[in-house]
């Protein structure tokens, strides 16, 4: 039997089907004698078939599906978020800045012994990483860490002071 093109999607199917089998519209048999055919072969003109509704549910989106390019523009001087940690896509957590991590260090080295030579380099490199976050240029990084290491900072040096206003004040000059 010969086969059936669809007259609305122009899909072959088999000369047996009564329906397409990619759009389901009805299909009608072909002829088989040549005068038939040339009739068949003749255009329509009072047959208008309406194209298929569009689908009412979308299929969702990708959750690990990239971004189109140019969708989301970095601004400018913006720090490039982690690479090869989360799919693409996929909401990173947030990190700890380097400065961030710098910051830390220096501020338990000025609350055991070194003062103000490591507490405030300590401050200027939190604050530096907490304006980068407030300014939208690094919003991968973790706002908590970056104030939680400045204000250790800051609490080393006021306890270094203190522990000078007392040293001098008090007892380190009764010694000698």
């Amino acid at each position: 039997m010969n086969d059936v093109f669809c007259p609305r999607c122009g899909v072959k199917n088999p000369g047996a089907s009564a329906f397409c089998g990619a759009c389901g519209a009805p299909l009608v048999p072909q002829p088989s004698t040549p005068a038939e055919s040339a009739l068949a072969t003749a255009p329509p003109t009072a047959i208008q078939v309406p194209p298929p509704p569009p689908n009412p549910y979308p299929p969702p989106p990708n959750a690990y599906a990239p971004p189109p390019p140019g969708a989301y523009p970095p601004p400018p001087g913006a720090y490039p978020p982690p690479a090869g940690v989360y799919p693409p896509g996929y909401p990173a957590a947030k990190v700890v800045g380097d400065n961030t991590k710098w910051a830390v260090g220096l501020g338990i080295a000025a609350l055991f012994c070194c003062g103000p030579f490591t507490g405030i380099p300590g401050i200027f490199l939190a604050k530096k990483d907490m304006d980068e976050i407030a300014a939208g240029r690094a919003p991968h990084l973790d706002d908590g860490w970056a104030k939680g290491a400045f204000y250790l900072n800051i609490i080393a040096l006021g306890l270094f002071v203190l522990g000078i206003c007392l040293f001098w004040g008090g007892a380190g000059l009764r010694r000698f």
